[in-house]
């Protein structure tokens, strides 16, 4: 990467921005959930590394949520964004130079903040515990740079008008600007009691909103079509999919604090568009299965469509328990217990990472014009993760009911513990399961790189992948 960070935007390679994208957020992806799985097992073996306080629960969870939220998700939309939107209008990159700093910048500042993370410098915010430096890195260095060449390679289109892909990427990269700066407001203004509380939910909401599952599911409608063949069901769908979002999504952050004392109306207007992010969601689920038609043998022979149909699966649950649970009397229940995490890992772990990991696959491939070095390992990874992410799902959803008996029962807290503490067993099992096909999805890629058969002009590596 160095030796092109200097060179002449024309001297670079087209796609090396994609693939040094591709690669990090693999990285980071290992990184995650290794952190995860040593966090799920000081959780279900409370004995296991103590003494040491930067190795303290406290310590590492925010940079567990990080490095996947900043580090792995983020970084593969990058990479998406990279390869997608300049085919979908016909051109090239607006600057891979650009592309390069980007990542670049992306790597340093991440690893600065998620070192002083763990060293115990952090605003004390959920989801923003990055201190105000290192987010001012992330708008400035990161997200702005990401956006000119999103934006202007749009403009520079050779196509009469904008895919709904490429209008999900070019809103939401604008709206997740708009939410970082604003999320750095309390600890910039020195904000304090609700208002630092409202703001610090807010952020974390609207991360997850206008940026994590938007641009999820605007990747879904460039892969299906793309390996199916089919073109997408309807462009107005996507198009009412994409403008629901940005009418319902955007404000209803206060469901996260039903027992504060905020307005009463602030807290039900919530609770209302909570229930009407039920429109995009279904509308985006029905759209993509749609497209399906004719080419469901696909979802068992070729491992990018079996990642991205099972991202579009997982939304169905994902947005049903969404749009519920803001409800007073369900979140009355489910607030603050194991629920709550196993939800926000469904949105993460489950359907935003398998859509990526079908398009981190599909893109390197085509970036690399390398055939996948090996299927048996993608289709281990593949397995592992789904296997793995449904034990850590299901175990923490019955922990989660668990605790909201407790509470609302009253019974003593040691003998939810003591109730709860096989589930938290098995969360550690599933996280592990996902973290060990991580590392051999990064084995399979880097051997892609070194080793795996060139693809002649004309031809698709993922259809290569299955010549024998």
């Amino acid at each position: 990467m160095l030796k092109y960070l200097f060179a002449k935007n024309d001297e670079i390679p087209a796609g090396s921005a994609t693939i040094f994208f591709g690669f990090s957020s693999i990285f980071w992806f290992v990184v995650g959930t290794g952190l995860g799985s040593f966090n799920a097992a000081k959780l279900a073996f409370p004995d296991f590394v103590t003494g040491t306080e930067m190795f303290a629960f406290g310590h590492m969870r925010q940079v567990h949520v990080l490095a996947v939220i900043v580090g792995w998700i983020s970084m593969a939309f990058g990479m998406t964004m990279m390869y997608m939107t300049p085919a979908l209008g016909n051109t090239k990159l607006w600057s891979e130079k650009l592309g390069l700093w980007t990542v670049f910048l992306w790597n340093i500042g991440l690893s600065l903040g998620l070192i002083l993370l763990w060293l115990g410098f952090t605003s004390g915010r959920e989801y923003s515990d990055l201190i105000w430096p290192i987010d001012l890195v992330v708008i400035c260095g990161v997200l702005v740079p990401l956006g000119l060449n999103v934006w202007l390679t749009i403009a520079h289109r050779k196509t009469q008008g904008i895919y709904i892909t490429n209008w999900f990427f070019g809103a939401c990269i604008f709206m997740v600007i708009v939410v970082f700066t604003v999320g750095t407001a309390p600890e910039l203004f020195s904000l304090s009691g609700l208002t630092e509380a409202y703001l610090t939910f807010w952020f974390a909401h609207n991360v997850l909103g206008l940026w994590i599952t938007p641009v999820a599911a605007a990747i879904a409608y460039y892969t299906i079509p793309k390996l199916t063949g089919n073109p997408l069901y309807s462009h107005r769908v996507g198009h009412l999919h994409f403008w629901a979002i940005i009418a319902f999504y955007s404000t209803p952050a206060s469901h996260h604090l039903m027992s504060a004392p905020l307005p009463e109306w602030l807290k039900s207007f919530a609770s209302v568009e909570g229930v009407l992010i039920l429109i995009p969601a279904v509308a985006f689920v029905t759209n993509i299965l749609l497209t399906m038609k004719g080419k469901w043998s696909m979802f068992v022979e070729n491992v990018e469509t079996k990642f991205s149909i099972t991202g579009v699966m997982l939304a169905i649950p994902l947005n049903m328990q969404g749009g519920f649970q803001q409800t007073r009397a369900i979140n009355w229940y489910v607030h603050g217990t194991g629920w709550i995490v196993a939800h926000a890992h469904l949105a993460l772990l489950g359907m935003s990472s398998f859509l990526e990991a079908a398009a981190v696959y599909f893109g390197l491939q085509q970036m690399l014009r390398r055939k996948l070095y090996s299927l048996t390992l993608a289709n281990l990874h593949y397995w592992f993760f789904l296997i793995g992410f449904c034990i850590y799902w299901i175990s923490m959803t019955i922990a989660g009911l668990i605790q909201g008996a407790g509470k609302i029962y009253e019974v003593p807290y040691i003998d939810v513990v003591v109730a709860e503490h096989p589930y938290m067993i098995a969360r550690w099992v599933g996280g592990t399961m996902v973290f060990t096909g991580n590392v051999v999805w990064l084995y399979n890629m880097w051997m892609t790189a070194r080793e795996g058969t060139l693809v002649p002009r004309g031809s698709y590596p993922h259809e290569m992948a299955y010549d024998r």
